[in-house]
């Protein structure tokens, strides 16, 4: 037996003289690390340890794997950069720079008339003014009255075309006498200095989409307007006070409220709790967006 450990430790470690040591090959994934003294009596005495394995490729191999991504191991999978056309929105993509990753959601002022949200009365930049038709039972001011479509405003009064505007008269009712009547919100045009889409959308229509106005609409994601897209952020929580976690996939496997750290989701799609197989990349991205 002494015979055998002896041939054992002439092939694993270096030879060396009374009150050196030689070390093992270093801590790589799955190799035994030993460390051998001699001492004056010809015997040696020594520790070991063996470091565990991660599974996956080494950074520098040319293969972005085993848990490698852009930040840390660029040179295998390049630098972070969101892609478009990968099919994530993520990082500085949005709907107008990239529609074919993210979805613009509905809102007044894309060019579009979205007939299920959407009409002349509320947003007229995308469907246009509300048409003004004699008989619609709505006298427009500016656009009808008595002389034009008395069946919206009624009958001019007795008096009416005489040059002088009475006490029973005004703009609508007899404009022969009182002039036309000023611009007015509901008139079907956005008089500039006097409407706004805020205080008239029937004539202005609904303001643009705004960071903090409560609403994740337009081009808005959790990258660019958290306060409002909110909903769109990952559930999995920021972790303050360390500046190398910066990835989702840093959490342990199967943390609460962080559902791509489970078993099949994207931090583990085959469930076996190594991540090796994870999208890094998108969990940089995901946290980067909630966790700037």
């Amino acid at each position: 037996m002494r015979a055998r450990l002896a041939l054992l430790l002439a092939v694993v470690v270096p030879a060396c003289a009374e009150g050196e040591s030689a070390s093992g090959f270093g801590s790589a994934p799955g190799v035994t690390t030993a460390t051998i003294t001699a001492t004056s009596d010809g015997t040696t005495t020594g520790t070991g340890t063996t470091a565990p394995t991660t599974g996956g490729g080494a950074c520098g191999d040319g293969t972005c794997d085993g848990g490698e991504y852009c930040e840390m191991c660029p040179e295998d999978c390049g630098g972070c950069e969101a892609v478009c056309g990968d099919g994530m929105c993520v990082g500085a993509e949005d709907c107008l720079a990239c529609a074919s990753d993210c979805e613009c959601a509905p809102y007044c002022g894309n060019g579009t008339c979205d007939m299920q949200l959407e009409n002349c009365f509320n947003c007229a930049s995308d469907c246009g003014p509300c048409g003004v038709a004699c008989g619609d039972d709505t006298c427009t001011p500016g656009r009808e009255d008595c002389l034009s479509c008395a069946a919206d405003c009624g009958d001019c009064p007795a008096g009416c075309n005489d040059g002088t505007c009475g006490p029973d008269e005004n703009c609508t009712s007899c404009p022969a006498d009182c002039d036309t009547c000023p611009p007015a919100c509901g008139d079907g045009t956005c008089d500039v200095g006097l409407d706004e889409c805020d205080s008239c959308p029937q004539d202005c229509g609904a303001c643009p989409p705004e960071c903090g106005d409560g609403t994740c609409n337009g081009a808005e994601t959790c990258g660019s307007c958290q306060a409002d897209c909110e909903s769109l952020c990952t559930s999995c929580a920021c972790k303050d006070g360390d500046p190398n976690f910066n990835n989702v996939c840093h959490w342990p496997p199967s943390t609460p409220a962080c559902p791509p750290t489970a078993p099949g989701g994207y931090c583990d799609p085959n469930g076996d709790g190594s991540y090796d197989d994870g999208d890094w990349q998108k969990g940089y991205f995901e946290y980067a967006d909630k966790c700037p």
